[in-house]
């Protein structure tokens, strides 16, 4: 009796452990064998504890707040946008336009999705490279923590306190995934904190095809949120679209151009997973179908 116990027990074991691996095997040959618009592959997400996957989605989609200021374009607006557009190549100059970061073990890609693309925005209006600080946002702001958190209120907070630069304030979250670090407003660079702050002249919301593409190739990248599906953390190439898996939870990313591959149109974003995910940590997502959400809202704001 005892002995079949410990078989039961065994056998209970392995199977807990297969259902927390975030992407399992079997699902990445499903979906590369039963369509070929984009490619899965095990990496250091897929082979995470589903639970510890979960960290790295901090936004709750479906109960994201509305942004109140959204901004629409005029047709010829948007008829003057170019059919695909890259951030990266409009502006080569930009250094952060090209980076990929890491939020590690902490549920911060909201403020990574707008710090990143602060960045690139002061970059825009100034001509000088500009490296924005998420930590700044994720401590320091009343928008959320490494449990989570709201773009919106991200680019409130850029508007109406300003957010230092990544020198004065580094990123030291996601070591220890329960804590979110404490708001010193101490440059650990030596200069002042109240000095360093700079601030945005305004931001708004933006939604739909049309005028997502408008806002990207006139001011530069955008923060987007959409919905997590498992079968995405095992994004490696191609055009995504949701294929198969549970609704996992909700994340903020930033997204710098469009174009079209073999006929089929697409966004590409940066993610903040590293660049050992996805296309060196950039992924492309189908475009004009709102895929996942995507083109539901998203955040930008013109630098002061």
């Amino acid at each position: 009796m005892n002995k079949l116990v410990i078989a039961i027990a065994v056998l209970a074991v392995v199977a807990f452990a297969e259902e927390e691996i975030a992407v399992t095997t079997k699902m990445i040959n499903e979906i590369n064998t039963q369509q070929t618009l984009w490619r899965a592959a095990h990496n250091r997400i897929t082979r995470m504890p589903k639970s510890q996957a979960r960290r790295l989605l901090g936004l709750d989609y479906i109960r994201m707040p509305v942004f109140i200021g959204s901004k629409h374009y005029t047709a010829d607006q948007i008829a003057a946008a170019p059919e695909s557009f890259d951030s990266r190549t409009k502006w080569p100059s930009c250094t952060t336009m090209k980076e990929i970061r890491d939020q590690r073990q902490c549920g911060s890609c909201w403020a990574f999705g707008a710090a990143e693309a602060m960045s690139d925005r002061y970059y825009v209006k100034h001509n000088t490279n500009m490296r924005f600080s998420p930590e700044d946002i994720l401590s320091c702001s009343s928008c959320g923590s490494c449990e989570g958190g709201y773009p919106n209120c991200a680019w409130e907070y850029w508007v109406k306190t300003g957010v230092v630069p990544d020198a004065c304030c580094p990123y030291t979250a996601g070591i220890d995934p329960s804590t979110t670090p404490k708001c010193t407003k101490k440059c650990k660079n030596g200069k002042d904190w109240a000095t360093e702050k700079h601030k945005g002249e305004k931001s708004y919301s933006i939604s739909g095809e049309a005028n997502i593409k408008t806002e990207i190739s006139t001011h530069g990248p955008i923060e987007v949120a959409f919905q997590v599906y498992s079968d995405f953390m095992s994004y490696s190439s191609g055009v995504y679209y949701h294929h198969s898996g549970a609704y996992e939870g909700g994340h903020a990313v930033k997204m710098l151009g469009y174009g079209t591959a073999n006929g089929v149109k697409y966004w590409l974003c940066a993610n903040s997973w590293n660049t050992d995910w996805g296309e060196k940590g950039y992924f492309r997502i189908r475009r004009g179908t709102n895929e996942c959400g995507i083109e539901s809202q998203a955040w930008g704001g013109i630098a002061k």
